[in-house]
């Protein structure tokens, strides 16, 4: 892949300075509001099923509208599905950041720039907070968290409106005689984006499996050997639990940035879904396959991730599966799936091959 030139933070862009962030968040009345209130949302209300079970309710009255369902339309449904669940289980986590700014305010020019209307787009986060209350009501049933949780959700969708709103607006302004063929390549390049999976930026699952795919039908034509390789993370669960999702997700991001550091430029890696990676190694041989996963074990296991609040120490165990003539995507993957539990049961820390 050729590089090119690193994209100038949105934050940047739009002058979304330090002093900018705090007068919105005092605005908005979000300066009041602490991480461990976001993680009690996250742990009473919008844990991994429930955020999967609000966003699955949010498209089925989202399509219910002609417009929006003509410009949902013309995307995978899946994927956007998933995207949407990885952005409501970062809902709010460290909205004190300016990552945090930078990826809603992403967010919301990626809106702008595939044609959502400002005002559907509006229409949809107060679709999702009503969603989001309706779990705060039935959960909570201590009176006084209910009201802290409650006012939360809405100051934080209040935020991510008010994000909208300013990015749509200079959006249009930098761009007012875009030309059709202009429009409809930053169209294409925001889908490509949109297979990204958006917290840790290696290939979402959606694009994962269908590049599976097409090295199957390479392999089966050229004979070439290909390999793919199923990690997932050992005790995950407790960092999550003991620490928080917040540092769980920079966990994640660590991980991730340090698999794809230990790949060759023409390998592949996606997050499969939770604490679970594949690599895809083409043109790759079992023996050349152990090494590279060798490699990535080493890179993870090594030193702790740092996460800025504190340094976590990670292992991965990991199961190489070889293609097989006459195979699938289904059954190459459940074969790496295998081989990496028989890597759990052998201690984890370790590479099996099926």
């Amino acid at each position: 892949m050729q590089a090119g030139k690193p994209a100038t933070p949105l934050c940047d862009q739009f002058a979304f300075d330090a002093q900018w962030r705090a007068a919105q968040l005092t605005l908005i009345g979000l300066q009041a509001f602490s991480r461990d209130q976001v993680d009690l949302l996250h742990r009473r209300v919008l844990d991994a099923d429930t955020s999967a079970t609000i966003v699955d309710r949010f498209y089925l009255q989202l399509r219910r509208h002609a417009q929006a369902e003509e410009l949902l339309s013309s995307f995978d449904i899946a994927h956007l599905r998933e995207r949407q669940i990885e952005l409501l289980v970062g809902f709010g986590n460290w909205f004190k950041d300016a990552e945090y700014f930078e990826s809603r305010a992403r967010l919301g020019v990626t809106h702008a720039r595939v044609g959502v209307p400002l005002s559907l787009y509006v229409a949809s986060v107060g679709l999702l907070q009503s969603l989001i209350l309706e779990v705060v009501l039935e959960r909570l049933e201590v009176r006084a968290e209910r009201q802290a949780l409650t006012e939360l959700v809405v100051k934080l969708a209040s935020l991510d409106i008010s994000l909208a709103t300013e990015v749509y607006h200079r959006a249009r302004l930098e761009a007012p005689d875009r030309s059709a063929r202009d429009l409809e390549r930053q169209r294409e390049q925001l889908r490509r984006q949109l297979e990204r999976d958006s917290l840790t930026e290696v290939s979402s699952r959606t694009a994962l499996l269908r590049e599976i795919s097409a090295a199957i039908e390479r392999a089966n034509k050229t004979g070439q050997p290909l390999v793919v390789i199923m990690a997932d993370l050992d005790h995950f669960k407790a960092v999550n639990d003991q620490q928080g999702h917040a540092i769980g997700d920079r966990v994640l991001k660590g991980v991730a940035s340090r698999i794809k550091g230990a790949l060759r430029s023409f390998d592949l890696v996606g997050r499969y879904g939770g604490e679970e990676f594949v690599v895809l190694l083409e043109n790759t041989s079992p023996h050349t396959a152990r090494q590279v996963a060798e490699r990535i074990r080493r890179r993870i296991a090594e030193e702790p991730v740092n996460t800025g609040a504190t340094a976590v120490q990670m292992t991965l165990s990991q199961g190489l599966a070889p293609y097989r003539e006459g195979g699938d995507v289904g059954s190459l993957l459940k074969r790496a799936d295998q081989a990496m539990y028989r890597a759990k049961a052998a201690g984890r820390n370790c590479v099996v091959e099926d």
